[in-house]
């Protein structure tokens, strides 16, 4: 089992319902310019059980996970981090010009938000 199995499994025994969402199309709102698109993925959840689980963790793991695959952290506001018992990374590989945004609180659902972004790139055909 390699190391993203082993967190997809950690994961998806940790937070039901999850759901993972490919945009079909690319994003026709974003800030690219004519001639270019850009890409998203969406994967949403909630804790299995809310009491055993923390927020800091689950981000801690996925991120440790990311830097393990050539990303890097992104600065993030630290007090935006701790607020409400939420926390939140930003990482980006350069190389494969892509970003993620991990996002978990304690309170509100769903408690796990994974959002992925490529950047911008030109049109196909």
């Amino acid at each position: 089992m390699s190391d993203g199995d082993a967190v997809a499994t950690w994961i998806e025994a940790r937070v039901t319902g999850l759901t993972k969402e490919r945009a079909d199309g690319p994003d026709r709102n974003s800030s690219c310019g004519p001639n270019l698109q850009r890409r998203f993925y969406i994967a949403k959840g909630s804790f299995a059980d809310p009491s055993k689980e923390n927020p800091l963790s689950l981000v801690g793991i996925l991120t440790g996970e990311l830097l393990g695959r050539g990303y890097h952290d992104e600065v993030v506001d630290n007090l935006d981090l701790w607020e409400d018992h939420t926390s939140v990374a930003v990482l980006v590989n350069p190389e494969a010009r892509l970003t993620f945004i991990l996002f978990a609180r304690a309170d509100s659902t769903p408690n796990v938000v994974i959002i992925g972004k490529t950047e911008c790139y030109p049109r196909a055909g």
